[in-house]
């Protein structure tokens, strides 16, 4: 019952009132005992109760416990979203870890009795830190977690069961995955650029011509192998057809007229295809359509034909309206790498005609070979 004293504190107590006789009298004795701080202390033992099951329950990591023989006990919401399954609390068949299997970092199967919640329980282990396991769902879909285990005991030092808490890594592994990949890739473009760059040097500066020609010759191809690094620094792992034609024919948009499906080329493709381009283009601009003023025009077409593996690359290069096309008299580094580089790197052998109305180029290559994936085909003007 409730009480107040004289002094107006309010205090809890527990009455007891006996009737009983003494000597022929009835006599009432009462007994009032203060329960004051033993109510305090089970409010306090209830609010803290409600505290740890409301952190339990939506804490961002999942947390669950066994007995002493590894029966699963309690587990929070989060723990069943990991494993993707619901299990039976007190189940003798659900042991040591409520996943539907698990997997050590390696990928090896690792069975339940081998789990570190189990290793713990049976002491092999004192103690679980920061253990990495891989949880595979029913779905079939896998999460790798961190888990921390502790054990439990009583007053006398025996085992009661373990507590576990473990949090998802999953985005941190896949990051750290790209970032691997990413420096591999780095690497291997790095490479590749120092040898690209060493060839160009080498076929521009042959001594043939007079040094400021050959001088401007080989800016130009590096300012084109500059703007291919560029497109592939911004787009990942390749570039857009259609974007390295633009950037090559910013000066001249109203006299090239480039039709095609959106098509991404992964990285060793963008840097042979947009310096083919770029010597196409120079080649245009020096002797060929795009050598006069106002007149000359060069049409760019490129397509994507079948499907699956056997689906084909197709690029045509036309240049009309120009002055009367002589073919080279000798083999320079253009020439090299808009036939042979082109055929080693495509995996096909281009058609270059130096007809007299205009120089036509094609290309008919795997697509497999060529690009990153196959996009949906619209139109890219």
């Amino acid at each position: 019952m409730p009480l107040e004293t004289k002094s107006g504190d309010k205090r809890e107590v527990e009455i007891v009132a006996n009737r009983y006789d003494e000597d022929g009298k009835q006599v009432i004795q009462c007994n009032i005992r203060d329960n004051t701080e033993r109510k305090r202390n089970e409010e306090a033992l209830r609010a803290s109760e409600e505290r740890f099951r409301a952190l339990f329950e939506v804490g961002p990591t999942a947390i669950y416990s066994c007995d002493a023989s590894g029966v699963i006990q309690e587990f929070n919401h989060r723990a069943a979203e990991l494993w993707g399954r619901t299990p039976a609390q007190g189940d003798t068949d659900e042991r040591f870890c409520g996943s539907y299997k698990l997997f050590r970092p390696d990928g090896s199967f690792m069975p339940h009795d081998q789990c570190p919640m189990a290793e713990v329980i049976s002491e092999k282990m004192s103690v679980a830190r920061d253990m990495e396991v891989i949880i595979e769902r029913p779905d079939g879909s896998r999460v790798t977690v961190v888990v921390n285990i502790r054990l439990l005991k009583n007053e006398r030092g025996a085992i009661t069961g373990a507590i576990n808490c473990f949090y998802d890594i999953t985005e941190r592994k896949q990051a750290e995955e790209r970032q691997r990949f990413l420096m591999d890739e780095l690497a291997h473009r790095s490479g590749n650029l120092l040898a690209v760059i060493q060839s160009i040097v080498s076929r521009s500066l042959t001594g043939t011509r007079p040094l400021t020609e050959e001088r401007q010759t080989l800016a130009g191809r590096l300012q084109a192998l500059a703007r291919t690094q560029s497109s592939l620094t911004g787009g990942g792992f390749g570039a857009p057809v259609a974007k390295i034609i633009r950037l090559e024919f910013e000066a001249f948009s109203n006299r090239v007229m480039a039709i095609g499906p959106d098509v991404t080329l992964n990285s060793r493709a963008t840097q042979t295809f947009a310096l083919l381009v770029h010597e196409l283009a120079t080649n245009a601009v020096k002797y060929g359509a795009l050598s006069q003023p106002e007149k000359g025009q060069v049409d760019i077409r490129w397509s994507l034909e079948g499907a699956g593996k056997e689906a084909r690359f197709k690029f045509q290069w036309q240049e009309r309206d120009g002055p009367q096309v002589i073919p080279p008299t000798r083999q320079g580094f253009g020439s090299v790498l808009l036939e042979k580089v082109v055929a080693q790197d495509f995996g096909a052998e281009p058609k270059i005609r130096f007809a007299p109305e205009g120089v036509s180029y094609e290309i008919d290559a795997p697509l497999l070979a060529m690009t990153v994936h196959n996009p949906p085909v619209a139109t890219q003007r």
